[in-house]
């Protein structure tokens, strides 16, 4: 049997929930929690422990799931101190990443059952994003209130989108205030230059070493082959973010005559120098506000595409059950006009006895496109469960709806799938009704389905 493996959450539903519910954590305590409720049921109720890894590679127990003698029983997952030891025990274990490297490690005493190793996998790289992404926000915040302390940041700054941006609009300008032939930003192992500056390479050999200096209060002037440069660190809350360099050709005071010509004569005087720090500073914050918008943007999207996983079926793409629900009781709440038709496709259990599940599940795939394709704009479609569908028709009389649900079953049976025989659709049909509930809209179209089936399949019956 190939493609995904079937989800052991309960069903497809409860794990698209638990990814939501994941995604959704505003703390990394509620992430904690949710990750490993989901992942003690995808382990067969094993006990789970995260670790944190600290700088030094030390592993501290940060959370453990349940917080009874479910976990104390299994005392070895409380007592890990390094990878090593986590390693010696046998214990599965699975990576979080951080933002940079490795933010822990979560574990349990034996392995998971071979077909959930998929879906952990899964839910492990969703909640690290989501971890790294709350951590992004948490610094952004900070971030911000550093910038309401301190105004160093023009109006024009503000509007930046890169440090390229920024180069080329200030960067003449900058040259002008101190006397300077060229300029070099150094960020993230990117630089950025603007006018005359030494060659690349020895720039980056400068960096290179500039990167082992300890002191990041201060500005260092360049010798050798960099001899006329400036640099100043642009740091933050006491994080390293890259360097600003500021290139001359002239010292700040004239050569004399008796002097060797290998003497290192400083360029710049201390107030120039202090200067440039104050431009360091005012970029360390352009810099952290310009990755304060990059991180918020990212976290938009990546909060959009969980959101969608939430409410999609991962096999079709079309609605799931959980989110076709949650819309049924909206529209009932609402008493909108509209028309639902449930479909099953018809024997497709002998097309999986025969052809496969590989087959079974292509096929379930094109169904699903070609009732979108067909359907109107404002018409949604949901997978029920197994090879049920539910087409909610919106703003539709039972005659439109009866019209839509005919051409739907004609565009299937007419569609040359990978079978040889036809694939055919039984569809019931039916309208809410003013007050109606949900139970009962659905156990009507749901009965007009089988009838359906009953008189022949490959029709619609109106219930």
């Amino acid at each position: 049997m190939s493609g995904i493996p079937s989800p052991p959450v309960n069903s497809l539903n409860g794990l698209c929930n638990a990814l939501g519910l994941i995604s959704r954590s505003n703390t990394p305590e509620a992430l904690f929690a949710r990750l490993s409720k989901t992942l003690y049921k995808l382990v067969d109720k094993q006990p789970i422990a995260l670790y944190r890894r600290s700088p030094s590679g030390e592993l501290r127990l940060t959370y453990c799931y349940p917080a009874d003698s479910g976990i104390t029983s299994c005392r070895q997952l409380l007592v890990f101190c390094s990878m090593d030891e986590l390693l010696a025990s046998g214990c599965q274990y699975y990576v979080l990443e951080g933002e940079h490297g490795v933010w822990g490690y979560i574990g349990h005493p034996s392995a998971p059952p071979n077909e959930a190793l998929h879906w952990i996998n899964i839910v492990v790289d969703i909640a690290a994003q989501r971890l790294r992404l709350l951590k992004a926000e948490h610094m952004a915040q900070r971030q911000q209130g550093l910038k309401a302390r301190r105004r160093l940041l023009s109006h024009d700054i503000k509007r930046l989108t890169s440090l390229e941006d920024c180069l080329q609009r200030h960067g003449h300008s900058w040259c002008d205030i101190f006397q300077a032939d060229g300029i070099a930003l150094a960020h993230k192992d990117k630089l950025y230059c603007f006018g005359e500056s030494p060659e690349r390479h020895l720039v980056l050999q400068q960096i290179g070493h500039l990167y082992t200096q300890t002191n990041l209060d201060s500005t260092l002037e360049l010798d050798g082959d960099c001899q006329g440069g400036l640099a100043a660190p642009l740091s933050m809350a006491g994080h390293q973010l890259g360097w600003l360099l500021i290139f001359r050709r002239q010292p700040a005071v004239s050569f004399t005559a008796s002097a060797a010509p290998d003497v290192p004569f400083s360029f710049w005087l201390p107030v120039e120098a202090s200067m440039v720090l104050e431009l360091a500073d005012d970029l360390a914050v352009a810099i952290t506000a310009l990755e304060v918008v990059h991180v918020n943007r990212q976290l938009r999207k990546t909060n959009q595409r969980l959101e969608s996983l939430a409410h999609s079926d991962l096999l079709t793409r079309c609605w799931n059950r959980y989110y076709t629900e949650h819309v049924i009781e909206t529209l009932c709440v609402s008493n909108t006009t509209c028309a639902v038709s449930m479909f099953d496709i018809d024997d497709f259990k002998g097309i999986n006895d025969t052809y496969g599940h590989a087959v079974g599940d292509n096929i379930l795939r094109e169904v699903a496109d070609l009732a979108t394709q067909t359907l109107r704009s404002n018409d949604h479609l949901g997978r029920w469960g197994g090879e049920e569908f539910i087409v909610i028709i919106a703003d539709a009389t039972q005659n439109e709806g009866v019209c839509i649900a005919k051409r739907l079953c004609r565009y299937i049976e007419q569609h040359a799938f990978s079978i040889p025989e036809p694939v055919t659709i039984s569809a019931g049909l039916t309208t809410l009704q003013p007050g109606e509930s949900p139970h009962s809209l659905l156990e009507r179209v749901d009965k007009g389905m089988y009838l359906a089936k009953a008189a022949g399949k490959n029709q619609v019956m109106i219930c």
